[in-house]
């Protein structure tokens, strides 16, 4: 028999009561901390599955070289540790364009084919489809199932894979989108927290290989182009130029080289300085740059297989113009008048306007040539030769024109020789007054070339190459001293035999535009006067209307400073250059010399009215004339006639060794050893 339960005292009732409750709410504590440690063991376990992600992602990140190499690591990675459906990638281009780089990973590709298609080779302007909104805002965007049915710009191709859900997300470096990733999902995308972050943290180590991708190439960038110019350098321009040489058929033609120098350039620099210098550099190669691309876009529109060019920058103001591909000479030449047209608008160097012209040298590859090298050394034979004309232009390079050129270049080697072995000897051509007593007044130190087997050589057969050699002055360094010092040892017999200083006669000395344009020259001038002891009031130094083009200021500054020492200045060749009236009026010359083509054509009227307009200047602005080349008596009477009070040439005296030309003014018993 069963006992009964005794009925519990109310106090015995609350005790049970309490121990219940103490074991129910021990009961939910328990169950709480169990599921807490289950969250955390999941949390956890979730963190050191996403940092193992991260690390591989890391890993290849830090391994690849260059993003191509990585982005498809990167969607794989992704795309299976979110169960993702497919994953693909676009680069940004300027600043409203993602463009599909072809980048992206499926598990299944076959399944998926339809979507894999539809996205690649994609471009999606700002706004436009999931990786257009990414571009737009800055950041990501998702889709869910109903958008992707109704608005999704891809939708057939999802449907048909079975797509519920995408995302987009941006990659940055700085403030600045480089690259949009694009996911697709089978299921709905719930947890956006830890999508995002696995994404951005993912994002954020591929932004690194773009950084290292963008400094390599600019690294390889700056190693292959002109700093200032932006233009291929020399040793790009080698690269191409090789390559192309090396694709020639067995006839070796189709290549045509072209090599630039700018005229006038060194002027700009020493005129402005260089700062303006460089804008000109930075203005002629855009426009350059311009008229290439330009006469590119022309010939491919007639011809799909026509010529490609290469612009480079190998250093100072000289360019390279590499065409690929040419049919004949009509390429290069055309493209040749483009860059002269393009450069004869002035550039603007702050408030001033200043012209720059071109010598442009040719050379077209043919069977005679082994290497690219040859063609341009040729080319660049051509272009010395359009400089050497001094007022630029265009020369191709042919046979007769590289014989010459090495021929000057042998003379060239020569007048080395002579300057470093003493080969120069001066001699005097008198200048006289054209009256009636024809008084000796001066004379024209003439240099001449005492070569060891020619004999005698006289200017005409060696001063141009001086000055294309740049050796012009050196031997007119020369010059200048040797008759200083003759003219000194002169006047100093002449006084001692009792002359008035007013009857000494004085030197004319040629003065070279590269040697009167010399930074130095002003000083050397002057110790040559103190180391001779020459009266520089006797001295006349002669230049040419070049030397006032090239540099007005300089040239007014160098003149005042002579003749603030006494030193008179003659302006050589007038009327055959620029015989600009204002170079005249600013510039302090003291004497006109009268070309001698006008006074061999004096039978011409033309030719006496040029005459006479130029002893008319003169007389207005208070200079003397000295008219040169006069080689008969009846052109000396006319030109006397006309006014003209000084002249020189065969008729009154040709040019003579020292002792010959000095004796005509000694005295009979002091000739001797002149």
């Amino acid at each position: 028999m069963k006992a009964e339960a005794l009925p519990l005292t109310p106090d015995a009732a609350a005790t049970v009561e309490r121990l219940e409750r103490l074991v129910q709410r021990e009961r939910e504590g328990r169950l709480q901390a169990e599921a807490i440690a289950e969250r955390g063991l999941r949390e956890l376990y979730e963190s050191q599955v996403r940092l193992a992600l991260l690390q591989r992602i890391t890993d290849c990140a830090n391994r690849s070289n260059n993003f191509s190499e990585a982005i498809g690591e990167v969607l794989k990675e992704i795309c299976e540790h979110m169960n993702w459906a497919f994953g693909t990638a676009y680069r940004v281009e300027g600043e409203a364009r993602a463009v599909s780089c072809d980048a992206w990973y499926t598990a299944e590709p076959a399944r998926l084919f339809p979507l894999v298609e539809a996205t690649r080779e994609r471009t999606f302007h700002s706004g436009e489809g999931l990786p257009g909104r990414v571009l737009r805002d800055s950041h990501p965007h998702w889709i869910d199932e109903g958008e992707l049915a109704t608005s999704f710009c891809r939708r057939v191709a999802a449907a048909s894979c079975g797509i519920r859900s995408a995302c987009g997300f941006p990659v940055m470096i700085a403030d600045e989108i480089v690259c949009v990733l694009e996911f697709f999902a089978r299921t709905a995308m719930i947890d956006k927290d830890a999508i995002l972050l696995t994404v951005t943290q993912a994002s954020t180590q591929l932004a690194r290989v773009i950084e290292r991708e963008r400094a390599r190439a600019a690294l390889l960038h700056d190693a292959l182009h002109d700093s200032m110019t932006g233009l291929p350098n020399r040793t790009l321009l080698d690269e191409r130029s090789r390559a192309a040489f090396d694709r020639l058929p067995e006839s070796r033609s189709g290549l045509a080289v072209m090599v630039i120098d700018l005229d006038g350039f060194k002027a700009i620099n020493d005129k402005y300085g260089h700062h303006a210098g460089d804008i000109v550099l930075i203005e002629t190669a855009r426009r350059f740059d311009q008229a290439l691309t330009a006469s590119m876009d022309n010939q491919r529109r007639t011809s799909p297989t026509g010529w490609h060019g290469t612009l480079a920058r190998v250093g100072g103001d000289e360019f390279v113009v590499v065409l690929d591909g040419v049919r004949g000479p009509a390429p290069a030449m055309d493209l040749a008048g483009a860059l002269i047209d393009t450069l004869k608008a002035p550039i603007r160097i702050d408030e001033e306007l200043v012209n720059v012209g071109l010598s442009i040298g040719i050379a077209h590859s043919g069977p005679g040539y082994t290497t690219v090298e040859q063609l341009r050394q040729d080319a660049d034979l051509a272009m010395y030769e359009a400089k050497s004309g001094g007022h630029g232009g265009v020369v191709t390079f042919s046979e007769s024109l590289g014989n010459e050129r090495r021929y000057r270049m042998a003379l060239e080697n020569e007048l080395r020789d002579a300057i470093r072995e003493k080969q120069f000897t001066l001699f005097y051509q008198p200048i006289f007054a054209l009256g009636e007593d024809r008084q000796l007044r001066g004379f024209e130190a003439l240099i001449r070339w005492n070569h060891p087997r020619s004999g005698l050589v006289e200017p005409g057969g060696f001063i141009p190459a001086a000055e294309a050699g740049g050796l012009i002055v050196f031997i007119g360094d020369w010059v200048l001293r040797q008759a200083c010092n003759a003219t000194a040892r002169l006047h100093k017999r002449l006084t001692a035999r009792g002359l008035a200083a007013s009857k000494l006669p004085y030197i004319s000395i040629n003065i070279a535009p590269q040697q009167f344009l010399q930074p130095t020259f002003s000083a050397h001038v002057q110790r040559v006067l103190l180391e001779t002891g020459v009266l520089p009031e006797l001295v006349r130094l002669e230049v040419t209307e070049g030397v006032a083009i090239i540099d007005p200021d300089q040239t007014r500054q160098v003149l005042e400073q002579v003749r603030s020492w006494g030193v008179k200045t003659s302006l050589d060749d007038f009327g055959t250059g620029y015989s600009s009236l204002s170079y005249l009026q600013n510039l302090p010359f003291d004497t006109l010399k009268i070309d001698r083509s006008f006074i061999a054509s004096m039978d011409d009227p033309k030719s006496r009215k040029i005459i006479r307009a130029i002893l008319d200047l003169a007389s207005n602005l208070n200079l003397s004339v000295v008219a040169e080349g006069i080689e008969t008596m009846e052109q000396g009477a006319l030109l006397r006639e006309m006014g003209c009070a000084y002249g020189q040439g065969f008729h009154l005296g040709r040019p003579l060794d020292e002792a010959s030309a000095f004796a005509l003014v000694l005295p009979e018993s002091d000739r001797t050893g002149a």
